[in-house]
């Protein structure tokens, strides 16, 4: 497994540009190590879904993390560093989601699917989902419990969970302006569970 293969394809280069050759390698080759270790002792549950958000997305943040906390850098610094990252991925994701954001009938189109592809991409083996509305003006979820937060947790850095949660908001920012989303909150900000609301901006909720 290597970082080619994961969201963070960029990284080498990434660290290169920030750093400099020399400091800019040594983290890479830490982040590195550090993710081929977690991917030997990964336990993807059975679920082919599991598995590809572990490989490329899950455990190469906590070891991009783990490389900028092992090279010194304190854990706010190392936080921040790890999201900047992340979001360069995110905002890809955006800019695939801008197709359905601004479609006629995105929001429907989006509904149509949003069940199944959520069935198939977080399944039971890592997520609770509990659907709480799915409506012509809103798709309301909660999650109950998550595998980022509890494989954060297993790695004793639960505090990064919310570099997930920031990158939801800015993927999700690409469904505008057909599909609105919204939150109160997330397991990893401490809150009982992650609210996930889409709103068919046709129509204006109160909340």
């Amino acid at each position: 497994m290597s970082f080619s293969e994961t969201r963070f394809h960029f990284f080498y280069d990434e660290c290169i540009r920030q750093f400099g050759a020399e400091q800019g390698k040594r983290i890479f080759e830490i982040a590195d190590r550090k993710l081929a270790e977690m991917k030997n002792e990964a336990d993807y549950r059975n679920s082919k879904a599991i598995k590809e958000h572990m490989n490329t997305n899950l455990l190469p943040t906590i070891a991009i993390y783990s490389a900028f906390l092992q090279s010194n850098f304190t854990k706010e610094n190392a936080y921040e560093k790890t999201l900047e990252i992340t979001q360069i991925a995110a905002k890809v994701i955006q800019k695939k989601n801008e197709f359905v954001g601004k479609i006629p009938f995105g929001y429907n189109l989006f509904k149509m699917f949003c069940k199944s592809v959520m069935n198939k991409n977080y399944p039971k083996e890592g997520w609770s989902i509990v659907w709480q509305r799915y409506d012509k003006q809103e798709i309301h979820f909660d999650m109950t419990s998550c595998i980022y937060m509890e494989t954060t947790k297993r790695y004793n850095c639960p505090e990064l969970c919310p570099v997930f949660c920031a990158n939801d908001i800015t993927t999700f920012a690409g469904y505008r302006p057909n599909i609105i989303f919204e939150r109160n909150g997330t397991i990893g900000q401490g809150q009982k569970v992650c609210d996930f609301h889409l709103q068919n901006s046709k129509f204006k909720i109160k909340r």
